[in-house]
């Protein structure tokens, strides 16, 4: 009797054990894969990780716009026409920015401006939107522009360089893609970037034709189409190039020599239109700054018809005198 019960106490304890050994096991099991796949995850996220990298400049720019809205919307307003229209101009003007981008400036501009109406000058809604619409519209197109002519100036400056230059490539035996190739590997800016952007067009397959008259839409300078033209009409008559690059560069000198004696012989008579335009608003606002309300009257009725009379007088004699001083040769 007193056998069978250590007997069973004994046969107990052993299951006991062995379960907790199998406990163990499980445990010990556990913790190794466990640890395995901990490596093996962080192995894979820096594979994947060097991989990316590596496919990063294989991404295509319709794949890298789908991140995200923004980047949604940027790729959608500038794959538009509107958006390549815009494209165009900033380019033209030397911006690095999107048409997007430069959108959303425009709109940053017209708070803050119609914040500031508000109040420094004292305007009410929905007179501050307007006026801060036609100020920010009228005073970006007009910053745009004036960009846009000084760096069709620089390119201008350096255009007698890449005619010769051109004109020597084909004399020595070059074509006419080769011969952009080299202007755009010596030229600094910015005649060479923009030449670069040139031959990569054509090796992406675009012909020359295509490529002269993008740079056209570009630029409205006419130093740059009286050289593009120069360069179409003599492929397609099949004249000298070579000669008429010279006699081109030449010309296009004797013009910048022109051009800038007849700058500074105007630069007072522009000077003065500039300052005649912009004194009246100055008074108006240091008036109303220092009169609270003095300029309130303006935005009642008479005021207005006042107000209009008086911004188209101003604007038609500075329109007359900045057509008197620009003189082109």
């Amino acid at each position: 009797m007193i056998w069978g019960i250590h007997f069973s106490l004994l046969r107990r304890r052993q299951s006991h054990m062995l379960v907790e050994d199998w406990f163990l096991l499980i445990l010990f099991l556990t913790v190794v894969v466990a640890t395995v796949a901990i490596m093996e995850i962080t192995t894979v996220r820096k594979k994947v990780k060097v991989l990316n990298k590596r496919l990063a400049d294989l991404h295509t720019d319709e794949i890298k716009t789908n991140k995200g809205t923004y980047r949604r919307l940027a790729g959608k307003f500038n794959r538009s026409e509107y958006g390549r229209e815009w494209d165009n101009r900033l380019a033209g003007a030397d911006l690095n920015i999107s048409g997007f981008n430069y959108v959303l400036i425009q709109c940053a501009l017209l708070f803050i401006t119609t914040y500031l109406l508000n109040v420094l000058v004292g305007l009410q809604f929905p007179m501050d939107i307007i006026v801060a619409y036609f100020l920010v519209t009228i005073g970006s197109s007009q910053w745009l522009k004036s960009r846009r002519r000084k760096f069709a100036a620089q390119i201008n400056g350096q255009l007698p360089e890449v005619c010769r230059m051109m004109g020597s490539s084909i004399r020595a035996g070059m074509s006419i893609q080769q011969a952009i190739d080299m202007v755009a590997k010596e030229l600094k800016a910015p005649a060479g970037p923009l030449f670069q952007g040139m031959a990569r067009e054509m090796q992406l397959g675009n012909n020359l034709d295509t490529v002269l008259e993008n740079m056209n839409e570009k630029f409205s300078s006419r130093d740059i189409q009286l050289m593009t033209q120069t360069i179409t009409i003599q492929r397609q008559a099949g004249g000298n190039l070579a000669k008429a690059l010279d006699q081109l560069a030449k010309t296009l000198e004797e013009r910048e020599r022109m051009n800038k004696e007849l700058s500074n012989q105007t630069a007072e008579s522009r000077y003065i239109a500039l300052t005649l335009g912009l004194m009246p608003v100055f008074l108006i606002i240091a008036f109303n700054i220092v009169f609270k309300g003095f300029i309130t009257p303006l935005f009642t009725i008479p005021g207005l018809i006042l107000l209009i009379v008086v911004a188209i007088l101003m604007v038609f004699g500075f329109l007359m005198i900045r057509k008197v001083t620009n003189i082109k040769a």
